[in-house]
């Protein structure tokens, strides 16, 4: 998507401009009380049936549901993985349909200079906006992977979610399986860090980016311009355009459980982290300095000062970054294209957003406060957020258990 679009877009717009222009399965007609399809993309997943089986196995089906499987390859790939792929879509063929659950399933092949995750996930997602579209009315769209399982309260707690929360889109509850040797609570300890690490410095909106974790309305999917043709970091880049959009929350109930798998097929995630894992165990079991945070505390507090015209003292590395991305003047137009502070502020975010944030920790990292161990880093948060008692004399895998458990309650106080 070229970055003049405004949003939001409507679905007719969104099917003619940006939408996968070929349907996946064109003459099927999906029945008439389809609320849901959860996307798999697929790329050399020998265990795929066990994702398809852990999402048949979930209890109280609640409504009509399709599992869109999207198997694919880069047009070029080795005879092998085509091979593979072949088998597994086989497989999958022979899975039975329940009466509440449906496998629609596809063995493509993606164009070598954009495949990737982002392409095969945008694909499937396209689809299943396109059938709800027939139907004249918007559904559920659910993204999965092939190496997760999930919960057996999966299905029940998204579509209850959706039907008494209000939602246009939500982020679902993970945990990856507690292997000691593969580097995962490490790597998972990590990501923990980051998110309350920010939750912490008062930056709004904060939430796990996981692209086997997304849900969102599929006209909500369309209104704001759909899933990206990223090969990797697509999660990132699409939870980034609707966190702040109204109607989105974390829905605890659902859990992905991610494998714990060394992987070469994308340039990084878990399973690239994994893999650097076995060669580098410093570079997964280090951190950003909580400095860091505390100095984005400090700048977000300072915010309203700022906006009238009042800066206060700000630390070195906040200011060293303002100064850097003319910050102060873009402050200037958005304030003369608001009418009130709430608009200002929406205005604010949508600019000064994840990616946004993320550069700031980048150039804070590589100019006034280096890494940390992660431990340190933990144990810092721990004595600022968690409160957790005894957290530093606790196993690695102990502390993750106490982290989730409070990550799974909204809204945690400092």
């Amino acid at each position: 998507m070229d970055l003049g679009t405004t949003f939001p877009l409507s679905k007719d717009y969104y099917f003619k401009r940006y939408a996968w222009q070929t349907p996946l399965i064109p003459h099927f007609s999906p029945l008439s009380d389809l609320e849901m399809v959860v996307v798999i993309p697929a790329y050399k997943e020998p265990q795929l049936s066990t994702a398809i089986h852990s999402i048949l196995a979930c209890r109280e089906v609640p409504c009509q549901v399709i599992l869109l499987v999207v198997i694919n390859a880069p047009e070029q790939s080795s005879l092998d993985d085509f091979k593979l792929n072949q088998q597994v879509y086989e497989e999958i063929k022979e899975i039975k349909n329940t009466d509440k659950i449906e496998i629609q399933v596809v063995n493509i092949r993606l164009p070598q200079k954009n495949a990737g995750v982002g392409l095969a996930r945008k694909i499937g997602l396209d689809e299943a906006a396109r059938w709800f579209k027939k139907l004249n009315r918007s559904g559920i769209l659910v993204c999965f992977d092939g190496d997760c399982r999930c919960s057996d309260t999966y299905l029940a707690a998204i579509y209850s979610a959706y039907k008494n929360q209000n939602l246009n889109a939500g982020i679902l509850g993970y945990e990856h399986p507690l292997d000691l040797e593969s580097g995962i609570i490490p790597y998972e300890l990590g990501l923990r860090y980051y998110t309350d690490s920010l939750r912490y410095s008062g930056y709004p909106s904060v939430h796990q980016t996981l692209g086997s974790c997304i849900t969102i309305t599929s006209d909500h999917y369309c209104k704001h311009g759909g899933m990206n043709t990223k090969k990797a970091g697509e999660d990132f880049y699409f939870l980034n355009k609707i966190v702040r959009k109204p109607g989105f929350a974390e829905i605890h109930e659902a859990l992905v459980y991610p494998a714990a798998r060394i992987s070469d097929r994308v340039p990084f995630g878990t399973g690239r982290a994994l893999i650097g894992y076995q060669t580098n165990k410093e570079k997964i079991l280090s951190a950003y300095n909580p400095l860091i945070f505390e100095d984005i505390k400090t700048f977000i507090v300072g915010l309203p000062q700022i906006i009238q015209g009042k800066p206060p003292s700000l630390p070195e590395a906040i200011q060293g970054f303002l100064n850097s991305i003319d910050f102060y003047h873009k402050v200037d137009k958005l304030l003369k294209n608001s009418s009130h502070l709430t608009s200002f502020y929406k205005q604010f975010y949508d600019w000064f957003d994840y990616f946004m944030v993320l550069k700031l920790i980048h150039f804070s990292r590589d100019h006034f406060h280096p890494n940390i161990s992660l431990d340190a880093g933990l144990s810092q948060l721990n004595k600022d957020y968690w409160k957790i008692a005894s957290f530093d004399t606790l196993k690695p895998q102990d502390q993750l258990i106490e982290i989730r458990k409070l990550n799974r309650v909204p809204n945690l106080s400092m």
